[in-house]
């Protein structure tokens, strides 16, 4: 576990600087992606604004919320601004960064419009990062009631794939009839690199000691024990499971890793399959399919109460019962369901004709 790589320190002259750099760099970049898929000049311009601008907006909000008190306005720092490089953010980033890739060289593969799929990335990722706190919140409400200005801290966690996936979703479905693109072609182009996005973003939980397992046996050769500085650690604590002062967590199962692992295998099977496909939003119905099993099996080696139980308003009755299921097991329920619907639906439909391979 490494909370945080590194800490930079940037002076207040420098960070207004730094910062307008950045945003210029990711603009450029996107510009240069869009050009290299056939974009006119006209349309990487416009592409190099959008992401200049909301790349610039993100780093102004996220120092306005995360910065310290009477130095948190960026334009008008009054002492060095101090950035903690940490794992979970650096991971999640590369995550989006990975996935934004594989996604526009997938779309460009099957003739799709990969300028439109990277900037359906960027509606993503902002929709991701709000569904997936939104619903943490949501199961956590009493918590973050008591203090509402932890709702800013997602460096420490606290983030739901399942809500993230939701809202993904719901902002493709907007996005896509926005543009009048058949959404699932897109869907199967984009799929994969959800797995792959998913499983590197697993390692920065580890990393942060979130999503943290339920115990095991001392023995078992991959078992992880956590320091004190990790939510493991300090949830062990606060359940008197071990003392105050303990040099680590009891052995606990890395549940962040076993996803991790089995998300990299979706991934792979889906990439192998996408050119076997027999029609649109199939390899869509198999990521529903072959993910909602795996999140089931993993949330019964999880230790982190925090994520909430469904049944838990009806009492001590419910505690610990075999049928109060986590919200993750619930949503995962509806999740199997809805890919098995998906695939049998969308097969009937196609008739056995199958689709183009690059499709």
């Amino acid at each position: 576990m490494l909370p945080v790589l590194f800490t930079i320190s940037l002076s207040p002259a420098w960070a207004p600087i730094v910062a307008a750099a950045v945003a210029l760099i990711v603009g450029a970049w996107q510009a240069r992606g869009a050009r290299v898929a056939g974009a006119p000049w006209k349309k990487a311009f416009e592409t190099a604004a959008v992401w200049t601008g909301g790349t610039a907006l993100v780093l102004y909000l996220a120092v306005r919320m995360l910065g310290e008190p009477g130095n948190n306005d960026l334009l008008h720092l009054t002492r060095p601004l101090q950035i903690p490089a940490h794992t979970y953010g650096l991971l999640i980033a590369i995550a989006f960064l990975v996935a934004m890739q594989l996604a526009g060289r997938a779309a460009a593969r099957a003739g799709l419009d990969r300028e439109r799929v990277m900037d359906l990335c960027f509606w993503i990722l902002l929709a991701a990062m709000v569904g997936s706190r939104a619903l943490f919140i949501i199961v956590n409400w009493d918590d973050y009631a008591r203090d509402p200005a932890s709702v800013f801290a997602t460096w420490k966690g606290g983030l739901v794939f399942y809500g993230g996936f939701i809202g993904a979703v719901l902002v493709s479905v907007w996005y896509m009839r926005k543009h009048r693109m058949s959404f699932f072609p897109y869907a199967d182009a984009i799929i994969p690199s959800v797995a792959i996005g998913h499983a590197i973003g697993r390692l920065g939980c580890f990393a942060a000691g979130c999503c943290w397992g339920a115990a095991c046996d001392p023995h078992l050769p991959w078992a992880a024990r956590f320091p004190p500085d990790s939510l493991a650690y300090q949830s062990q604590v606060a359940s008197h499971l071990i003392p105050p002062g303990a040099l680590r967590s009891i052995p606990i199962h890395p549940t962040q890793l076993y996803e991790s692992l089995g998300e990299l295998c979706i991934f792979v099977a889906l990439s192998l399959w996408a050119t076997r496909k027999r029609f649109h939003g199939e390899l869509l119905a198999l990521y529903l399919i072959l993910y909602a099993p795996l999140r089931a099996t993993i949330e019964t080696m999880r230790g982190d109460e925090e994520r909430g139980r469904v049944f838990n308003f009806i009492g001590p009755m419910a505690r610990g019962a075999w049928w109060n299921l986590s919200t993750s097991e619930l949503i995962s329920i509806g999740i199997f369901a809805a890919g098995v619907l998906l695939y049998v639906t969308l097969g009937r439909r196609a008739g056995g004709r199958a689709e183009p391979a690059a499709a």
